[in-house]
């Protein structure tokens, strides 16, 4: 089987790394050549997907398509599918998931708790919205937004018109009521072509400039929200009738679960899961993809983390530093293959996994130290 990936970048290199070993073959559309997926490809297409002709040579050498992204018109996807090609997640979900307003509306249909919000307009729409729901706000623009970016808190009346100055550009626009939250979780949940579902633990994000920098995973967190959690996940699984890994960004407040956005695709927060679990996301969506059974999605130890490798400076770097990094058999580091570093770019991750939560965090950040990008 020849499973073709939209994006070239560090998730599809993943999704590949893991699913190598069942005899696939893997296919890359990237915009840039020797991307980091390319580089462990010999079927690297370089390429821009909103071109319809090189979408068409792309899927004539595929058997089935996933994608590392949600940025692509969900319409060239409708393109592939009138192909007749299967592409995981279809057109349909992209579509309801690229519109973040759209996505809410759909939650909410759920009777699946969200922030209240409302598509706006106008200044006036926004001192509409701010009216009913007070200070701070936040305003997104409805499409391509992601680490921060197409989201602005408004937290007086002054900030309106930078606001709409500065996403008004990207399209249309969103308020979105602003959660005073104590943590924020996410999980992910994997559904199969067969209809087969697994969940991955509930974990801990931590953002740093928006960009998720540490993931906490335990058996002993969020227990008492196991249950619900799972029920979230598979009531949107199931509705919209999705195939492939979901990431699922929640926050927490006191008790009360409120979804903050979905993710068609593998995610930051379940990259621990490589080493972390009997079966890692990435496996478990190129398995879903393909029709293959799902693995486990427990927990090989008690206890993981993973931390971010955020680009600390601009320019070339170099790996003379792996020659003093002191990795145990409990320590993982991945790097991606990316070309130059950047102040806030994903360079790699970390995990560690074991017993103590508290422990892996404090040997985990003495690993970063050790890691000069």
């Amino acid at each position: 089987m020849k499973i073709g990936i939209i994006g070239g970048g560090q998730l599809a290199r993943m999704m590949m790394e893991c699913a190598y070993r069942y005899g696939f073959e893997f296919v890359i559309l990237s915009k840039e050549k020797n991307s980091p997926a390319g580089m462990i490809t010999n079927n690297e297409i370089t390429g821009d997907w909103n071109d319809t002709e090189c979408l068409k040579k792309f899927a004539g050498v595929c058997d089935v398509v996933t994608l590392e992204n949600e940025f692509i018109d969900y319409k060239k996807l409708e393109c592939i599918e009138s192909l007749g090609k299967k592409v995981y997640p279809s057109s349909s979900n992209i579509r309801l998931i690229q519109d973040k307003f759209i996505q809410k509306e759909t939650l909410r249909s759920l009777k699946i708790p969200v922030a209240e919000f409302s598509d706006v307009k106008s200044i006036e729409g926004i001192r509409s919205f701010t009216e009913k729901y007070n200070y701070p706000v936040i305003l997104k623009s409805r499409t391509m937004g992601y680490d921060g970016k197409g989201n602005y808190k408004i937290d007086s009346d002054d900030d309106i018109g930078t606001a709409m100055d500065e996403l008004g550009k990207r399209g249309e626009l969103m308020c979105e009521q602003f959660i005073t939250f104590e943590k924020e979780i996410a999980v992910q949940a994997v559904r199969s072509i067969n209809g087969e579902i697994k969940i991955y633990p509930v974990v801990e994000t931590v953002q740093e400039n928006h960009i998720c920098k540490y993931v906490f995973a335990s058996n002993d967190l969020f227990v008492n929200l196991k249950r619900e959690v799972e029920k979230i996940a598979i009531i949107i699984l199931e509705h919209l009738n999705y195939v492939g890994v979901m990431g699922i960004e929640m926050f927490l407040k006191g008790n009360e679960i409120i979804v903050n956005e979905l993710a068609p695709r593998v995610h930051n927060s379940g990259h621990y899961t490589i080493e972390g679990c009997y079966t890692s996301q990435f496996e478990n969506h190129i398995r879903a993809v393909s029709g293959l059974s799902l693995g486990e999605t427990g927990m090989k130890e008690n206890s993981s983390v993973m931390i971010n490798i955020l680009g600390e400076f601009d320019g070339k770097y170099n790996l003379d530093f792996l020659k003093k990094v002191n990795l145990d058999e409990n320590s993982f580091l991945h790097l991606y293959g990316k070309h130059e570093n950047r102040i806030g770019r994903k360079m790699g991750h970390i995990t560690l996994t074991g017993e103590n939560l508290n422990m892996l965090s404090e040997k985990a950040n003495l690993l970063r130290e050790e890691i000069k990008i």
